[in-house]
């Protein structure tokens, strides 16, 4: 045990290394994008019920900031990186955007304060039809339903939800790491079979008690908060967060890309033309109306940006407290990237 955490600390050194080095020696302008969902301090009840690669601590995150002044990377806003490219002016040689996915009211509450206090800006890739609703995503609604209780044996609401759960049949609530992969498993369903499964079952498997989670989505005072004095801006990640390879239906798609647009354009400040694949997942139809709608577009594959990187392909990191809770595992996440 000791032998084989000596190894895994050696070599995550080994990568912060090849990624502080690589970084240092880039002379073509490169952008690093910085990605974040959730934002809750280390004992906040709602990491209970969260996919451990979805949550970064606030201090974690000042943590990454710090790390990126220390090699040398200059805060963006990532349009603001985008529009330089396209007009020809010049780029810093390293510089880092911060982007938060879904639209977490956390990210008001903790992030908010920490971009205020060190002066980074960020795009907020919001989910718009979650805007000043009550509702979260169902890979959350999942997590709460199986981590709580045991799923009853002889209950028809639950046929659906069986065979991805571990031994078929369990007859305890599931630690958080076994619900993490039911939620991997449940990925194969589309996005509304799920919520519609979900929205079906009786009060008695879904109000935990009476107790209430409170609102986890940003509302419109949050956004223009944020907004007001331009430290955050706002992207598309669709209307509803539905994958787009989940989605057969062109009207289906176009209410999701197009309507999410739409949406953005009404907020009253703040919004910029970039969009965010939920899940990474893209299709061909749908790639074709972000670029109708957007002039670039997040992925979630692993890297960082040169100048000559396609708009609608921007790699980026996605950070956690798992794997970037100190500098070093940090730039070993960076390092990685490269191998």
């Amino acid at each position: 045990m000791i032998l084989r955490s000596g190894l895994k600390s050696f070599a995550i050194a080994v990568l912060a290394a090849i990624g502080w080095m690589k970084l240092k020696l880039q002379r073509q302008p490169t952008l690093i994008i910085l990605t974040y969902h959730r934002t809750l301090p280390k004992h906040h009840p709602d990491r209970e019920y969260e996919q451990p690669g979805m949550v970064t601590a606030p201090e974690v995150l000042a943590k990454h900031v710090d790390a990126m002044s220390a090699i040398g990377a200059e805060p963006i806003h990532l349009n603001e990186w985008l529009n330089k490219r396209k007009e020809g002016l010049p780029l810093p040689r390293l510089s880092y955007a911060v982007t938060f996915d879904d639209g977490w009211r956390d990210n008001y509450q903790y992030a908010y304060p920490i971009l205020l206090e060190k002066n980074v800006p960020a795009t907020i890739f919001l989910v718009t039809k979650l805007v000043d609703t009550e509702k979260t995503f169902w890979p959350e609604q999942v997590l709460k339903l199986v981590t709580t209780q045991a799923i009853p044996h002889a209950a028809k609401e639950f046929e659906w939800l069986k065979p991805f759960l571990p031994h078929n049949q369990p007859s305890v609530p599931l630690s958080l790491e076994e619900a993490d992969e039911v939620i991997g498993k449940l990925k194969s369903l589309d996005d509304q079979t799920i919520l519609s499964h979900l929205n079906d079952l009786p009060p008695i498997y879904t109000d935990h008690g009476g107790k209430k989670s409170g609102r986890a989505i940003l509302n419109t005072d949050e956004v223009n908060e944020m907004a007001s004095d331009g430290l955050v801006k706002y992207g598309g990640h669709t209307r509803h967060h539905f994958r787009l390879n989940r989605l057969d239906d062109d009207l289906a798609l176009q209410q999701e890309i197009a309507g999410c647009m739409e949406d953005l354009q009404v907020l009253n400040y703040g919004q910029i033309p970039v969009f965010c694949y939920p899940n990474g997942d893209i299709t061909d139809r749908g790639q074709s109306l972000v670029k109708a709608h957007f002039q670039a577009a997040c992925t979630t594959k692993l890297g960082w940006n040169t100048s000559k990187q396609d708009s609608y392909d921007l790699h980026r990191f996605n950070l956690h407290d798992g794997n970037s809770a100190s500098r070093l595992r940090l730039l070993s996440t960076i390092g990685r990237s490269i191998l």
